[in-house]
């Protein structure tokens, strides 16, 4: 499996699409019976501010094709008067018609200078824990908050316990966009302050293209080890896969790693993402290896779009072509790894995880 999706796959997938596209919904639902509960752990609240949420998109990120193409598929400038909300309402109903009993959704903090100060001109991507905890309970039976603090900032402790009073116990870092290294000894107090209040910490690993990296190499899994030491339950976002093109190739990293922490067993790797075109031939490499499979929590990394016909080889071209032309990127995510073998079991230990930390 090399991970392109080839022409002759994808023509015949879009030659069936008025067929399947009628018949997915429906077949998917089916598909999907209700057994132990499931949970997708990775899923992004996202926002410009122009509702005053506080978040933040950069021209950068908002003039790309993606975004634009995101905007529209989702109908976000159509369904509220402030994209902020189009958002919410969006997010909402995909997450009502998904299959799945929960999502953890996930605020994502700035970046912050030497000293401590937020710095808005290396900050691409904002938004603030109050908000997300704001809309989480607009949405409870959908929605489990997931706070991000970057442990450079100069009150990162303080915003810790803040969390912690307003019930946050799960926690997200994205090292290469946020230029933090979690493996700074000067964040040992907080990790350790993470493990005595039981949070569960979420670390972006890998590769990253969907916004500015200020330092790849802070997306090592071996950046974890401190986190882990300390004595955190830790989630390695993304496993630490990439494209084929991508270097340093980390997943052999994050296996390694795997292994190292078998024994406490405090470490596990997401799947979020790794439904797409690009990250389809470390997806294979990563199901490859039966432990791994064992440690895997399902994450669909949303808004990002799985592509099911690039694993039309490993599902077959029919059931890929269903999949694809399903519109619930949240169902199509969760459905095109249940049909790789993965999903529901990685789904439901999701759950009993995040329910460990977040009852």
């Amino acid at each position: 499996m090399t991970g392109r999706l080839s022409r002759r796959a994808f023509l015949a997938g879009a030659a069936l699409a008025p067929r399947l596209a009628r018949q997915a919904a429906a077949e998917l639902a089916a598909e999907l019976p209700k057994a132990n509960p499931i949970l997708d752990i990775h899923v992004h609240l996202i926002g410009v501010g122009d509702s005053g949420s506080g978040c933040r998109l950069s021209a950068a990120i908002q003039e790309r094709a993606p975004f634009k193409l995101l905007a529209v598929v989702l109908q976000l400038r159509r369904r509220a008067a402030t994209l902020d909300e189009g958002y919410v309402l969006a997010l909402a109903g995909e997450l009502q018609r998904s299959g799945l009993d929960k999502a953890v959704l996930l605020a994502h903090d700035a970046v912050y200078d030497g000293r401590g100060r937020l710095d808005p001109k290396r900050t691409h991507f904002y938004v603030p824990n109050d908000y997300l905890l704001q809309v989480a309970k607009r949405h409870p039976k959908l929605m489990i908050p997931c706070v991000s603090i970057n442990p450079d900032r100069g009150d990162a402790m303080d915003e810790l316990e803040r969390c912690l009073e307003k019930g946050a116990r799960i926690l997200k870092i994205h090292p290469p966009i946020q230029g933090v290294d979690v493996a700074g000894r000067k964040h040992k107090k907080f990790f350790r302050r993470c493990a005595g209040k039981k949070v569960l910490v979420m670390v972006h690993t890998g590769h990253e293209h969907s916004g500015p990296v200020i330092d790849i190499e802070l997306a090592r899994p071996g950046k974890l080890r401190l986190a882990l030491d300390e004595g955190c339950t830790v989630v390695a976002c993304h496993c630490g896969t990439g494209e084929p093109a991508d270097r340093p190739d980390m997943l052999p990293e994050f296996l390694r790693m795997l292994r190292e922490y078998e024994k406490p067993g405090n470490l596990w790797g997401d799947t979020a993402v790794l439904g797409s075109l690009r990250r389809s031939r470390d997806f294979q490499r990563l199901l490859a290896d039966d432990f791994a499979r064992s440690r895997l929590l399902h994450g669909s990394d949303f808004p990002f779009p799985a592509v099911p016909l690039a694993s039309a080889g490993k599902i077959g071209i029919l059931k890929a072509a269903a999949l694809q032309f399903d519109s619930n990127f949240i169902r199509q995510d969760f459905a095109l790894k249940d049909a790789l073998g993965i999903g529901r079991a990685s789904a439901e230990r999701a759950y009993r995880l995040v329910r460990a930390f977040a009852p």
